[in-house]
């Protein structure tokens, strides 16, 4: 959904500049509190991580429904995930064990 995403490149950098963050092999997550509202996704999956564009749309789409399974308790949290080049190479499973060990993290570190 449109209003569950950030959309300009404003909100990266305010969600970046926080700097609270969760690192693993796979991904970086930055997230920011917001006043109000659900939770707010943004994903990047540069060029480094697949040359080929279906891998990285796949990619993206892997963390958009781990997010989509896991928004509830993110309310209130814009979040920025950031793909390695190991997330291409990773299983499924690692990967969504990967993403839901962030958002515990990110909830208890930025959360309320």
């Amino acid at each position: 959904m449109r209003s569950e995403r950030l959309l300009h490149s404003e909100d990266y950098r305010t969600t970046i500049a926080k700097r609270c963050r969760s690192d693993d092999q796979l991904f970086t997550v930055f997230a920011a509190r917001r006043p109000t509202g659900g939770a707010r996704l943004g994903i990047t999956v540069s060029r480094r991580v697949s040359t080929k564009a279906v891998r990285r749309n796949r990619l993206k789409r892997r963390v958009r429904e781990s997010f989509r399974y896991h928004k509830q308790p993110l309310a209130g949290l814009d979040l920025v995930v950031i793909a390695r080049q190991e997330a291409n190479e990773t299983e499924r499973l690692q990967v969504d064990r990967s993403l839901f060990g962030h958002w515990i993290r990110v909830r208890e570190k930025c959360g309320k």
